[in-house]
This record gives structure tokens, C-alpha cells and sequence, in this order.
């Protein structure tokens, strides 16, 4: 009798072990599919607030809310990505670049143009939005890479510098002057 008791306490322990292992996997399995849903929560914000600048005429209405919805998606974007080195600093150059097109958008305009001056005026708005949108589905498809980031990041600057030159005007400031960054 003392065996069976102790065989059947032997196989209750098995049985324990073995169906705590697989509800240890299956938490781990749920969590990693909560963390890739919240992940593509935040590449998918990101991209609906691209979208809502693609074929967007800045001379129709304000565009001032749709760059804040940007830029609050990117930063929830570069927030809970961990390990994308440079992507904070490519995704701002990207954003102060859009801004800078619908302001050449806008000081183009003319009351009295015509269709195709208006959609000429609207193209390097729309090509930016088209080509971030692009860039962030790729990045989202094949990882971080630095390299790839550091030179959109450089190409942006560099048409913002540009386009700013052009035109005469000053370049938006790089820091705040108000904001110091905290001591780690």
C-alpha cells in the first residue's frame, strides 16, 4: 500500500510539474504576443498619422494638428522601442522636414491657382509623406539599422537646410534653450 501511495504521489508530481511548465510557456507565449500587439499598435499610429498628411493641402486647413498627431505617434513609436539607436533623431529631422514643406506649401500658394499648380505645389509634401511612410513599413518589416537611419536622418537635415536657404529663412532651432536634459 505504501507503494502505490508513493507511485501515485510520484505521478501527481509529474503531472504538476509538467502542467506547470506548459502554463509557464503559455504565459510567455501571451506576453510576447501582447508586447508584438502593442508594438504594432504603435507602428500602425504612427502610420495613420503619416497617412493623414499624404494628398493634405496645408492651404485648406490648419496643418498644425496634424503634425502634433505625428509627432505624438513617433514619439510613442521611439518610446517603447527598445535598442533603436538613432530612430528618435531620424523620425524628429523627418517631422521638422514635413513641417518645412507645408511651409514652402503654403508661402507658394496663390489665391487663383489652378489645379495643376496646386497639386505642384503640393508635391514635395506628399512625396515626403509617401516616402516616410514607406521608410517606417520597411524599418517595421526589417529591423533596426542604424546606418540606414543615420542617412535618412542626414537627408532630411539636409532638406531642411536646403529648402530654408532657399527661401531665406532661419533654421528651426535644434534644442530648446528653455529644456535642459536631466543627469542620469
Amino acid at each position: 500500500m505504501d507503494i502505490v501511495a508513493l507511485v501515485i504521489s510520484a505521478l501527481s508530481l509529474v503531472v504538476a510539474g509538467v502542467g506547470t511548465f506548459q502554463a509557464n510557456r503559455r504565459a510567455k507565449e501571451a506576453l510576447d504576443e501582447s508586447r508584438s500587439a502593442a508594438a504594432d499598435a504603435r507602428w500602425s499610429a504612427a502610420q495613420e498619422a503619416v497617412q493623414h498628411l499624404i494628398g493634405f493641402d496645408p492651404t485648406a486647413e490648419p496643418v498644425d494638428q496634424r503634425l502634433v498627431n505625428l509627432r505624438i505617434a513617433l514619439i510613442g513609436l521611439v518610446d517603447h522601442l527598445d535598442g533603436w539607436e538613432g530612430l528618435d533623431a531620424w523620425l524628429e529631422a523627418e517631422r521638422t522636414l514635413g513641417a518645412t514643406f507645408a511651409r514652402e506649401l503654403m508661402d507658394a500658394a496663390r489665391h487663383g491657382d489652378g489645379v495643376e499648380q496646386r497639386v505642384n505645389n503640393l508635391m514635395p509634401l506628399m512625396s515626403w509623406a509617401q516616402a516616410l511612410s514607406h521608410n517606417l513599413r520597411r524599418f517595421r518589416s526589417v529591423g533596426h539599422d542604424r546606418q540606414s537611419l543615420a542617412a535618412l536622418e542626414a537627408n532630411a537635415l539636409a532638406l531642411v537646410k536646403e529648402v530654408h536657404a532657399r527661401h531665406g529663412w532661419e533654421l528651426p532651432p535644434a534644442t530648446n534653450p528653455r529644456l535642459e536634459e536631466l543627469d542620469n
